[in-house]
């Protein structure tokens, strides 16, 4: 099943929609880690790969000191490393900066034999890595995302309280949402997973991993009114120019204007 919507952008859902996900939600397994799936989704906006590569270490502070187990943040700091553009899979338990490939234009590969040739007429002892391009640096920007939405932190709460139930030794570089096979999920699974719960499961048509993202992004525009730098920030894009996408007509607004045409027309 792809994760994407079948025709043009992913829906923006309305209220009454996000609250029908929700509901549908408690009639399947796991409730608890679905419903705070798409509450990241919905209230951060954060990315599929972002979310799939969260660790408790980015919502909660763990020790025997907090009455509950754990202390849920103020902010998520998403780290760059897992934002789009950038290797995010390395961050899992990966050396940094690990090359496993290296790839040359003509041109470079051209200039990089003339080096070698001349470096081994000197009787240069030859290392290959020195002859490595340089590692260009990850696409991402880390964000700061406060943690205030009520109902967001209620999902975390709930979800962290049946992880201790079921196993009271959580660390902080576990996975904050675990898969099926008790590890992390990949993105591609991730992505999956939530356009199950919003077009199967909800009967959400258009609906993708991405829903959660756009609807964010369209309520702070338009109804919320927020400046545009204000949700490039929120979003992480590079560019205000990516975040103008989010300011097109809503399918809302459409409706509203036919509706009112059409109540002239019978006038």
């Amino acid at each position: 099943m792809k994760s994407t919507a079948k025709n043009g952008q992913a829906k923006v859902l309305s209220n009454e929609e996000l609250d029908a996900v929700l509901d549908e939600i408690e009639h399947h397994r796991y409730p608890a880690k679905n419903a705070l799936i798409i509450q990241i989704s919905f209230k951060l906006g954060l990315r599929a790969q972002e979310m799939a590569l969260l660790r408790i270490r980015e919502i909660a502070a763990l020790s025997d000191e907090f009455s509950c187990g754990y202390r849920i943040k103020d902010v998520l700091v998403l780290p760059k490393s897992f934002t789009k553009g950038a290797r995010a899979m390395a961050a899992i338990g990966k050396k940094a900066n690990e090359r496993t490939s290296v790839r040359f234009t003509i041109p470079e590969f051209d200039r990089l034999v003339a080096q070698i040739a001349k470096d081994a007429s000197r009787t240069k002892t030859l290392d290959a890595t020195d002859y490595y391009p340089v590692i260009k640096k990850s696409g991402g920007q880390t964000r700061e995302l406060p943690l205030a939405d009520s109902a967001l932190l209620e999902a975390i709460a709930r979800y962290l309280d049946e992880r201790i139930t079921l196993k009271k030794n959580l660390k902080p570089n576990d996975p904050l949402l675990l898969s099926q096979k008790g590890g992390f999920y990949s993105p591609n699974t991730l992505q999956d997973h939530i356009a199950t719960m919003l077009r199967e499961w909800s009967g959400i048509d258009r609906a993708s991993s991405h829903s959660g993202r756009r609807t964010l992004a369209t309520n702070l525009l338009h109804d919320q009114g927020e400046h545009l730098k204000t949700v490039q920030k929120v979003l992480g894009h590079k560019s205000a120019a990516t975040t103008t996408i989010y300011q097109d007509v809503t399918e809302q607004e459409v409706r509203q204007v036919l509706k009112k045409a059409s109540i002239n027309y019978d006038s």
